[in-house]
């Protein structure tokens, strides 16, 4: 089969073997091919150790993945839109989503680009998996949390974008055996006229309330002059001098949810790094002056002299969320630790203070990894000489001089949160793209030696470990008194997932000129997946319209049964049991 793996346990070690190594199905597009090594290996308790190993693998391929995104990419791409001054609205559903649906959407792209034969079997089977998981498990941890009111109308705007999208995939099923490039172009353009509503609402809204409020501005004035009082009709108190003082000692840890409804929220985790307090009392509670400002140069100057390996130990140690944390926080920074310290090591983060011997250690080893991470390290520049690896070099000479002679140890440089930005946008970019491919290559291997559909390991185990962060997240936010955003991103963040997710990979593989076979039909675990994706946007929809918005906990029940009835289905598809869905 030139479309699917499938070695036959009765055909001798050496045709098994010839077959795996010859057959552009059995392999991903990383480095470790692990579907060879376990056909390749004659020891039979080897080549279970070898499954074990890739599975376990596997597990650590998702613990970076979401790491990544989640530290690294995220707090990036939240820096650059404030440095460039995007609007919130659009950042909302452009860079943020990209930021929260990174992995699928890089698994896609895995998935179909680098891949010797594009898969769109497991590209959309993780897409619309991983869609149905938030659609009803991560909305249901929601509403069981905190029920609430949504926000109607973008709610519906939200789930109708939704079930169009998905009334445009239904034809790929129907029309089509092969990717025709109209499809994945069909795609990106709903996703541009989503993103487009979405900021043409936004702005009439806001021009509607700026309406009212000078409508309630001209009557106060009619009325007479009201007295001015110290606290604005917000109900914000003026920042008193105090304030100050402890604001420009705060170190500030932005966690960014994009409501994908049009608004960007940020939450703000703040952990003193002095105790303001004590400030205050040392200059004797008047204004700072030049003999304080002299000590803390001071200070500087001593803890700048304390030595570069310090320096290094304190920007690559455990860093806990908070002050005092829990058990479960320090077993699990503890746990992510190493995964944490390597990015450090390669990925510019411009959330953190400014280290210079840090800054050196990445100019040495961001050029060399990105080549690794991209697949160019054997790309040969000059025939017959090295690789690209070799002309790192090149690149990271000039960064350390102009590293050494530009900045300094205790002063942050004015270039640096923008530069670390967009260059940690980078990195983070390619290790996604790396870490992706290396899933499908050991996700391909367990489909292989199990004889699981690809469809089937897209929509469940691809799609549970990208999604179980947006569980995690989504209900905490809920739990913290924001369900509506947590709703905003259980409905908007697989449209965009989806629309992008295969928009993307298959446009630049139908530019590259590859024949994209779509080995989807509208039959078994695929007939399943199409069915519930529209039960699960429909249920959701009539329930906001009949009880106007209100999420009660027994919604969140309902939402999990229908999720169980479709693992059922999909279980059911799988094994042929049922005659009318069987694959």
């Amino acid at each position: 089969d030139d479309d699917y793996c499938k070695p036959q346990w009765n055909w001798s070690f050496t045709d098994r073997c010839d077959y795996v190594l010859s057959s552009e199905a059995c392999g991903g597009g990383g480095y470790l091919q692990w579907t060879s090594y376990v056909y390749c290996c004659e020891d039979d308790v080897g080549k279970w150790l070898i499954v074990a190993a890739g599975v376990i693998f596997l597990f650590i391929l998702f613990l970076m993945l979401s790491t990544s995104a989640d530290d690294f990419f995220c707090p990036n791409i939240s820096t650059i839109v404030n440095k460039l001054a995007i609007s919130e609205n659009l950042a909302g559903v452009t860079f943020l989503a990209f930021g929260n649906g990174a992995p699928d959407v890089f698994t896609s792209l895995a998935s179909v680009v680098t891949s010797p034969l594009p898969r769109a079997d497991l590209a959309l089977g993780g897409l619309l998996g991983g869609a149905i998981f938030v659609t009803l498990i991560v909305l249901s941890g929601v509403v069981l949390m905190r029920p609430f009111k949504a926000a109607v109308f973008s709610s519906l705007r939200d789930l109708g974008f939704f079930l169009f999208s998905m009334c445009f995939i239904l034809l790929f099923f129907l029309v089509s055996d092969e990717v025709q490039l109209w499809q994945p172009l069909g795609c990106l353009g709903i996703y541009a006229v989503y993103v487009l509503t979405v900021v043409t609402t936004e702005i009439i809204k806001k021009h509607a309330r700026r309406r009212e409020e000078d409508t309630a501005a001209r009557k106060n004035s009619c009325v007479g002059s009201p007295q001015l009082s110290t606290t604005t009709t917000t109900g914000l108190r003026p920042l008193k001098r105090t304030d100050a003082l402890r604001t420009s000692n705060v170190s500030r840890r932005s966690v960014v949810i994009s409501s994908f409804s049009g608004n960007a929220h940020e939450l703000v985790i703040e952990d003193s790094c002095e105790d303001a307090d004590e400030e205050l009392e040392a200059t004797g509670g008047g204004f700072i002056d030049t003999h304080h400002e002299s000590a803390q140069n001071h200070k500087r100057l001593i803890s700048a002299t304390k030595g570069v390996v310090a320096n290094l130990l304190a920007y690559y140690a455990p860093q806990f969320e908070e002050e005092e944390p829990s058990r479960f926080q320090r077993v699990k920074t503890y746990i992510l630790w190493p995964i944490v310290t390597i990015f450090k090591l390669t990925v510019p983060l411009s959330t953190v203070d400014w280290c210079r011997p840090a800054a050196i250690v990445l100019a040495v080893l961001s050029p060399l990894m990105f080549i690794v991470n991209t697949q160019l390290i054997y790309t040969k520049p000059v025939e017959g000489g090295p690789g690209l690896y070799a002309y790192s070099p090149i690149v990271s000479i000039p960064l350390i001089a102009f590293i050494l002679l530009a900045t300094s140890a205790e002063k942050e440089p004015r270039f640096y949160k923008i530069s670390f930005s967009l260059l940690g946008f980078v990195m983070s970019v390619s290790w996604m793209y790396a870490i992706s491919n290396e899933v499908v290559d050991a996700v391909t291997m367990i489909g292989v030696v199990t004889g699981i559909d690809q469809a089937i390991l897209g929509l469940t185990v691809i799609a549970w470990a990208n999604c179980v962060g947006d569980l995690v997240s989504d209900s905490s936010v809920a739990r913290q008194g924001f369900p509506r955003m947590g709703m905003a991103a259980a409905t908007g963040g697989p449209l965009f997932n989806v629309l992008i997710g295969f928009g993307l990979p298959f446009t630049i593989a139908k530019i590259k000129g590859d024949t994209v076979p779509f080995q989807l039909s509208l039959e078994g675990s695929s007939l399943v997946m199409v069915t519930f994706m529209f039960i699960s946007l429909i249920f959701t929809s009539v329930n906001l319209i009949i009880f106007r918005g209100h999420f009660r906990r027994i919604y969140g029940f309902l939402l999990i049964a229908i999720y169980i009835a479709f693992l059922v289905f999909v279980i059911l598809s799988s094994t042929g049991v049922l005659p009318w869905i069987k694959s």
